[in-house]
């Protein structure tokens, strides 16, 4: 079975060695030959300060490729961006709306800054998740901005129009401003990636990075796009810091070159969701197949999942409480995996649940 190397790798060095680690947001797949071309390049060049504004050629060509509309701000990461949008459009003590399940950092960026969480879990249907609208439209009164995550993570879901042109109403309703992460908008699975911007380009600020999906999470990067006075308002709260130089030279390189890797990657990808939800399927456990990303959050038939299937099966997930309250029978299982890493995994999974 071909495994990745250990060392300085968070993902396989975490655990002891008869781990398999299917948890963090890390792809085992190497890198796409013309990042590390570039990366080389630029570190055989200039490695002093680069413009504040960092490379304009890379500004244009976001705007140019996502369809988006506004001021660029490069920043540190995605999750840099949660925490600068929470301290500047709310005050301790405001309430904050998000989707729930939801990447940890969304709520941890809520709660460590001394704001309340209004959590609007997402409707969990057999036909998949869904906004809960009405849900939305009754905890908007309590808020001024909304995070708001898609491709969501964990479910994989990927919003349609009429849901996003629903949620821009809600959103132009109550006067809230809405910061979407975008971070996995290249890994869709049926058609192109719909930025909420197109909806609500006034009140909307647009995240976006390399790091998911061309699996660069080790040279952190992140942008912010939007209305100039909603970004400006961003940066105030964003660190004083240049942008990584060998960072942006990767994501240059991922938009000019990166598009075949991709769609490689995007097959391997598919065929492993495919593999994971027949196995769900067999199981009879609840999942709902994602949309985009390449994690799959799934219902196990006990609660504290994930600490015991680490116990009994050796495989690592990430628990499913650490994305909302309430949610400690489900686990998030990343397959960005080698076909065999996956199979083993699954192998395992079925020894364990099948104890039960």
């Amino acid at each position: 079975m071909k495994l990745p190397p250990r060392q300085d790798s968070l993902k396989w060095s975490a655990y002891p060695e008869d781990v398999l680690p299917l948890w963090v947001a890390d792809m085992d797949f190497p890198v796409a030959e013309p990042i590390r071309k570039a990366i080389q390049a630029r570190a055989e060049g200039f490695l002093g300060y680069p413009p504040r504004e960092g490379d304009k050629e890379l500004k244009a060509l976001l705007l140019e490729r996502t369809g988006l509309q506004g001021e660029v701000a490069f920043m540190p990461g995605v999750v840099v961006g949660l925490y600068a949008a929470v301290a500047a459009f709310t005050a301790p003590g405001h309430g904050v709306l998000t989707q729930v399940p939801v990447y940890p950092p969304f709520l941890s960026a809520i709660r460590e800054q001394g704001r309340t969480l209004l959590a609007n879990p997402l409707k969990e249907t057999e036909a998949g998740y869904r906004l809960d609208l009405w849900g939305l439209e009754r905890l908007a009164y309590a808020s001024r901005l909304l995070l708001f995550c898609h491709p969501q993570n964990p479910t994989g879901r990927v919003f349609t129009e009429e849901e996003l042109s629903a949620l821009a109403q809600v959103a132009r309703k109550h006067d809230l401003v809405v910061v979407s992460d975008e971070l996995h908008a290249p890994l869709t699975y049926e058609g192109p990636h719909i930025p909420l911007a197109r909806f609500l380009p006034e009140r909307t600020i647009t995240l976006l990075g390399p790091g998911k999906a061309y699996n660069l999470a080790g040279l952190p990067m992140g942008a912010a796009v939007g209305p100039k006075p909603l970004v400006e308002a961003l940066k105030r709260h964003l660190p004083h810091t240049f942008p990584n130089v060998l960072a942006m030279a990767a994501w240059k390189a991922a938009l000019l070159e990166g598009e075949g890797w991709l769609r490689e990657v995007l097959g391997t990808l598919r065929q492993n969701r495919d593999r994971l939800a027949a196995w769900a399927q067999e199981m009879g456990l609840f999942h709902v197949p994602p949309e985009g990303t390449y994690l799959a959050w799934l219902r196990m038939p006990f609660p504290k999942a994930a600490s015991r299937l680490l116990e009994e099966a050796r495989v690592a997930l990430n628990p499913g409480e650490s994305f909302g309250e309430g949610y400690d029978r489900y686990v998030r299982l990343n397959f960005a995996t080698y076909p065999e890493v996956l199979e083993e995994a699954l192998r395992r999974l079925t020894q364990a649940l099948t104890k039960t």
